[in-house]
């Protein structure tokens, strides 16, 4: 039986579409790909970095002062966001600089590290809706 046909078959239709919907269930790929999104926003200090380059552009020792860790911890943690896709850096001067990066994933979790501290981002705050880009199919 074939992995298409497996994924259709269920034990009973219980009336609410199951079957239609599974049409739609991403791949197991996609599926890993969300958890590994999610695991980065599972720890705590990457999450409160995440937060402060949501609402602005640091160097990493700001970042760190504003954590309380030491540089090279808060750059692990930007290393781990930066290979995510949430964040990108651009170098001035000696110094790097981070912020939230422009794809529709990085919006929505912004959207979302918003939502769950019941704050409107001050960027945003003149907007009704966030326009967020569209990638991969997501909206």
């Amino acid at each position: 039986m074939e992995q298409t046909e497996k994924r259709r078959m269920i034990p009973h239709d219980h009336g609410h579409g199951t079957m239609q919907l599974l049409e739609f269930m991403p791949s197991k790929k996609a599926f890993g790909e969300a958890a590994d999104i999610f695991a980065q926003l599972s720890d705590a200090t990457r999450l409160k970095i995440l937060w402060i380059l949501c609402h602005s552009e640091e160097c990493v020792n700001d970042i760190a002062a504003a954590v309380d860790m030491s540089a090279p911890a808060v750059s692990h943690h930007l290393r781990n966001l930066k290979q995510c896709g949430f964040i990108r850096s651009r170098r001035e001067g000696k110094e790097v600089l981070y912020r939230l990066e422009d794809t529709a994933v990085a919006c929505l979790v912004h959207r979302m590290v918003d939502g769950v501290f019941q704050m409107k981002c001050p960027r945003m705050a003149h907007m009704e809706e966030w326009d967020c880009p569209k990638e991969n199919g997501m909206t």
